[in-house]
């Protein structure tokens, strides 16, 4: 039995499905919380989202412990600040820069200014979203695949099926969902093989995720691929292969070239830090 257990796919089953019940318990007092209190209110978008984070926390820990009997390595406390401070300032800095480039080339387009609040409900969806889907794509199945397979089969795998998943958006498209295979999931699978843990990807893919939807307001809902309000009304057009279409910078040949750029600096560093 607990060959069975031990078997690497076993093992991202039964950590996915600890994850899974972990996520269904979050919506659940989210949607409670959220029917008495509006989630644009500062201090209860402060309140879900570390009660979001604080309950993903414990499932995954709960499975490592209890199926593979070992410490919580991969989100100890030591350096957690200064990873996940690095990983924010990547994250947000890379966004800045391609958005900087496209508007440079006439591509992004600010018409106004909205109240700094709409940045509460980017909060509340993105920085759970972006720290649980760290802990699937990098903690487990990237993680788990690499002691298996190697580092560069683990980070074929994970990319390839993190832009999958995301042909579960509305306005996911074929140049979409290859553009995030290629930067999104190269860049945080190689953040993740620098430092084996996931702070530094973790802070990445938060600050992103916030810049587009809160600061940028180049977002949309995942499920309704509505637009969502940023700080700056603003607008993508021009070339799909520039503006990225309905999918937005994500999609962006710029995108792809600025991280992908990152993501083999990255993974230079993290094979000349095994060699030593």
């Amino acid at each position: 039995m607990q060959k069975v257990i031990n078997f690497p796919l076993t093992k991202i089953i039964l950590a996915i499905l600890f994850i899974g019940l972990g996520v269904i318990l979050i919506q659940v007092v989210i949607n409670l919380l959220v029917n008495l209190v509006p989630a644009d209110n500062p201090v209860v978008s402060i309140v879900l989202t570390v009660l979001a984070i604080l309950v993903a926390y414990l499932a995954y820990a709960a499975y490592v412990r209890l199926i593979e009997k070992r410490p919580v390595k991969e989100l100890e406390g030591s350096r957690a600040l200064r990873e996940l401070g690095l990983g924010l300032l990547v994250g947000l800095g890379l966004f800045t820069l391609i958005i900087a480039i496209l508007w440079i080339l006439g591509v992004y387009r600010v018409s106004g200014v909205n109240s700094w609040l709409v940045l509460f409900p980017a909060l509340v969806a993105n920085v759970p979203s972006g720290f649980i889907q760290e802990i699937i794509f990098r903690g487990i199945i990237f993680r788990i695949t690499e002691d298996w397979l190697g580092p560069w089969w683990a980070l074929g795998i994970s990319s390839v099926l993190f832009g999958i998943i995301h042909v579960l958006s509305a306005s996911a498209t074929v140049q979409s969902v290859v553009a995030i295979t290629l930067e999104a999931g190269v860049l945080l699978g190689a953040a993740y093989l620098l430092t084996h843990r996931l702070w530094l990807p973790i802070g990445i893919h938060v600050a992103w995720d916030l810049a587009n939807d809160g600061i940028f307001g180049v977002g949309a809902a995942g499920i309704s691929g509505a637009s969502i309000q940023g700080i700056l009304q603003a607008t993508l057009t021009g070339p799909v292969l520039l503006s990225g279409g309905t999918a937005g910078v994500e999609a962006s040949l710029i995108s792809v070239i600025v991280l992908l750029v990152v993501s083999i600096d990255l993974l230079r560093r993290a094979f000349r830090k095994q060699v030593k």
